[in-house]
């Protein structure tokens, strides 16, 4: 690579960072599905068992 003009390195240094910077932005991405997956999962548990706790002090055991 050092046989190479400047400008094409730096033109190739600067592609690289676009992709780097685009693989960081998926896996951030990624990351925030996963973690919104994660609370709807977590917040339909807990509608579930307060749905639970109703039918139970209600005199019922309902389940979902």
């Amino acid at each position: 690579m050092r046989n190479l003009p400047q400008s094409y390195r730096e033109h190739k240094g600067l592609g690289e960072l676009r992709e780097l910077r685009e693989l960081r932005g998926l896996r951030e991405l990624r990351e925030l599905r996963e973690l919104r997956e994660l609370r709807g999962l977590r917040e339909l548990r807990e509608l579930r068992e307060l749905r639970s706790w109703g039918a139970e002090g209600a005199g019922g055991a309902e389940e979902l």
